[in-house]
């Protein structure tokens, strides 16, 4: 699994769209609690939500950190390592 983001401009205002890509069915329900549940079927199939403010993208990103530690960051995508089974309780 992997994430990118990239920054666009919705209603005048400047919006961060954080895209998983290449996640499993077991990640779905953390994902959902995130509000990481919008589908972009385009290019490939990915996951996003829009972030509007610096708090809530951190907030997202540390707890996909905690069940998703980074593997490996090249240039604009971070993957992720696999997360226990265990591990996917949510907070």
């Amino acid at each position: 699994m992997y994430m990118t983001a990239s920054r666009l401009l919705i209603e005048e205002k400047p919006v961060l769209k954080l895209r998983i890509h290449d996640y499993q069915q077991e990640d779905i329900p953390l994902l959902d609690t995130l509000g990481i549940n919008e589908i972009e079927e385009q290019p490939a199939p990915c996951r996003f939500i829009h972030i509007h403010n610096k708090q809530d993208f951190l907030a997202i990103r540390a707890t996909l950190l905690e069940h998703y530690p980074v593997f490996e960051e090249k240039g604009p995508r971070v993957f992720l390592e696999k997360a226990e089974p265990t591990s996917l309780n949510v907070k």
